[in-house]
């Protein structure tokens, strides 16, 4: 009895402190959450940062756009969040700068009542000008150490100045933060846009043989439009892919959901197009030695549908035919968009990646495992593009 009893009381002893999980809990109106960022590059000069007079990084230093949600402001549903005297705005622009990331963060509590919280952080807007002079580097740093962030965030570059997107008031939704992330996610969706989350970035930022990509979005008004892909090469912005090299680009990725429609001229009619939508897609990328140096074999199938025709020709007695005017349209354009990679140096497709585990030898002994001497050969390294395209249906209609 005695043992049961000492037991008894050694499991409640070690069981009491599991008990106590709320010891540290913070109420949400006690923290500053923060919904999205703007990060844009300073142009004048600035003061000392509050870190200390030894941050700096390569820039002038950085002012931080912030959407801070207004506590009890949510909407949580229809028509939620009005009063009498109109809708409030349920959250709180904030602008701040600083020598660094870290800085300007800093900067941005002094401001802030409430503890910040970057737990439900959405979306990270970037500069374009920041991203082409001294890249991501070490803007994202910041982020990928903070334990905070969630990883289905989107980092997304802008045209002009990303302050502007977190001034935007779109007509379907109150906050703007989400208006902004359920146009990236619906994007995906679609098929417009890769899977490039910011969880997604930061594992192609630290591969060896494959360059990364970020949407890319304008604003316009009240309007967010995007505006295709940024191409990154050793960290900077390099490029930009518009929505028909995106296309082109998914293909080559193996995205199955296809989300542009493509102009093809109709056989025997040149006065005259169709436009061709994918439904299904199946690419794969095969490695072969050439010469003593890797080449490449993409393998891409598509299955069609007719979305539109002009012009009076029935398209029943040619649909094969407008299946392999298709084909050549998609092999050009896809070949054109490797080429252009190629010019800038920049290995988006992860060619380097079949280097790296398919001839390991190679990769050490002539490539060095750098990725920036493989940037340096993905510019001469052969790549053929092969498209089959099958044409599933014509609508609702056969003429």
């Amino acid at each position: 009895m005695n043992i049961k009893k000492w037991f008894a009381i050694a499991v409640f002893a070690l069981s009491f402190p599991v008990l106590t999980g709320c010891w540290d809990r913070l109420e949400i109106e006690d923290r500053g959450t923060i919904l999205g960022l703007a990060i844009d590059p300073i142009e004048g000069e600035m003061g000392e940062g509050i870190t200390g007079p030894y941050a700096k990084s390569d820039l002038k230093g950085y002012r931080l756009t912030a959407q801070v949600a207004i506590p009890g402001r949510i909407p949580l549903g229809p028509g939620e969040g009005s009063t009498g005297g109109g809708v409030q705005r349920p959250v709180w622009v904030v602008s701040t700068t600083g020598k660094t990331i870290d800085d300007a963060v800093n900067n941005l509590q002094q401001e802030l009542a409430d503890k910040l919280f970057l737990g439900h952080l959405r979306v990270i807007i970037v500069n374009q000008k920041l991203a082409r002079s001294t890249g991501v580097d070490d803007i994202q740093d910041f982020f990928r150490r903070n334990a905070e962030i969630r990883r289905l965030a989107w980092m997304v570059i802008s045209v002009g100045d990303a302050s502007n997107a977190m001034a935007v008031a779109p007509k379907l939704e109150r906050v703007p933060t989400l208006y902004l992330v359920g146009t990236m996610d619906h994007s995906v969706a679609l098929g417009k846009l890769p899977n490039v989350y910011l969880g997604n970035f930061w594992a192609t930022f630290s591969s060896k043989g494959r360059e990364p990509v970020l949407p890319m979005i304008e604003v316009s008004g009240d309007k967010v439009e995007s505006e295709g892909l940024a191409v990154f090469s050793g960290g900077r912005m390099v490029g930009i892919l518009n929505p028909l090299e995106t296309a082109a680009y998914m293909e080559i990725e193996n995205q199955r959901r296809a989300g542009y429609g493509v102009a093809v001229p109709i056989p025997g009619d040149p006065k005259h197009s169709v436009i061709v939508k994918g439904s299904n897609r199946n690419a794969k990328i095969k490695m072969h030695m050439e010469n003593g140096r890797p080449a490449f074999d993409v393998y891409c199938m598509i299955e069609a549908n007719i979305e539109e025709k002009t012009g009076h020709k029935h398209v029943d007695d040619i649909i094969d035919s407008i299946g392999v005017e298709t084909q050549d349209v998609l092999v050009k354009g896809q070949q054109e968009l490797i080429a252009k990679m190629q010019n800038l140096h920049a290995d988006v497709f992860g060619f380097g990646e079949y280097v790296r585990g398919r001839a390991p030898d190679y990769w050490v002994n002539q490539v060095g495992g750098s990725r920036v001497k493989w940037d340096e050969m993905f510019a001469t390294t052969p790549v053929h593009v092969h498209v089959r395209v099958y044409m599933r249906r014509s609508g609702m209609s056969t003429h």
